[in-house]
């Protein structure tokens, strides 16, 4: 799976201009602030994921516009597709091969991508959230069903919420929520289980090459329904009745997969609490680097690799560990840098180098 052209209209501070990519290894260089960054942003939008910078589609229109669009070619195995994105105040408009599309879901499964930029260091030690977008995410890559079931939980959700905040809630008036709650929070605690049992076998093998003397690296889901022991509807709903009455006098809702967690253990030792800044940057490398070869076992199609200035993050060996296991396999990586592509990155058979200046984007002579 690659992406052979880019087209980009108003989005951010990126000239109007159509690029042409190889289907290979692609470095971007250029200094701060000038669009390295942007053109990679628009590239992952057209998965029909949120950005990996923001979730305000405000914030993509160029200065002192209101609207913006992407189009992109994307070749796979079932051929070549033009995917588009329409951005207007409020709405988000998708198009395959010219023609409006329902939703802009329908986008997913199309390309497929993972992203690395420096905020991903932030995975391993910050806040649950970042970790439950993470595996939700990744699994909507495989599974693009799965939104529908995370959107329908995210619904019931927030009215349940809503009710909370009120005055004088009855458990009677949360039930018709918690059994919806219920439904659909077994499934995502169930997908969510599966995940992750794949991915922390792939995970820990790279994680000993990066780091063999640290101990083994463990993925698990810490959540409320696993401890539980069933994520069945009955279960779950027993579970929301017994707190209940906590839920009303907090005004929260306070058991489900909205505060299930990802556990992420090094010989034995919990990294969200534990890990040195050494240890977290080869825990999340090898996450991502795991992710990356779970979904081509599991599609038979790699995903296009986007690797923000990763080298400002990482230190030699670590940098040279990662584009070696990314280069093992044949793989379109476009990666974004201030300086030259790494001497390892440069010795890459036909790598395409462009220039970014004042959001033109140019092949580099």
């Amino acid at each position: 799976m690659f992406v052979s052209r880019v087209k980009v209209y108003k989005f951010r501070n990126l000239a109007d201009q159509q690029v042409e990519l190889s289907p290979g290894a692609v470095f971007i260089t250029g200094l701060n602030g000038n669009g390295k960054t942007n053109l990679l942003e628009g590239i992952y939008l057209l998965t029909g994921s949120r950005s990996f910078r923001t979730n305000s589609s405000a914030e993509l229109a160029r200065f002192g516009d209101r609207e913006c669009s992407i189009f992109g070619s994307v070749t796979h195995k079932s051929g070549t597709e033009e995917l588009g994105l329409i951005f207007t105040p409020g709405e988000r408009a998708a198009q395959l091969n010219g023609n409006p599309l329902p939703s802009i879901t329908e986008l997913l499964g199309r390309l497929r991508a993972v992203a690395f930029s420096p905020a991903d260091l932030q995975l391993a030690k910050g806040a649950p959230a970042g970790r439950r977008k993470f595996l939700d995410r990744h699994m909507v890559d495989l599974q693009p069903g799965y939104l529908s079931t995370l959107m329908a939980y995210q619904r019931a959700l927030a009215s349940k919420s809503a009710l909370l905040k009120q005055q004088g809630t009855s458990y009677q008036q949360l039930l018709p929520w918690n059994e919806v709650l219920a439904e659909h929070g077994g499934k995502i605690v169930d997908n969510r289980l599966n995940f992750i049992r794949s991915l922390s076998d792939k995970a820990a093998s790279f994680h000993h090459e990066y780091a063999p003397t640290d101990g083994d690296l463990v993925l698990s889901l810490d959540s409320d329904l696993v401890r539980e022991g069933s994520s069945s509807t009955e279960v779950i709903l027993e579970q929301l009745e017994r707190a209940s009455q906590r839920e009303i006098a907090l005004r929260s809702p306070l058991v489900g997969p909205h505060r299930d967690d990802l556990k992420i253990s090094i010989g034995g030792v919990d990294c969200r609490a534990y890990a040195s800044q050494g240890q977290t940057r080869s825990v999340v490398l090898s996450m991502k680097l795991g992710v990356i070869e779970l979904i081509e076992s599991l599609t038979g199609e790699a995903p296009v690799v986007l690797l923000d200035d990763v080298d400002s993050e990482l230190d030699a060996g670590r940098s040279e560990r990662l584009f070696t296991a990314l280069l093992s396999k044949p793989r379109q990586i476009i990666v974004t840098g201030t300086a030259a592509p790494s001497e390892k990155f440069a010795q890459v058979p036909n790598l395409q180098v462009l220039r970014v200046e004042r959001g033109v984007v140019a092949v580099s002579q």
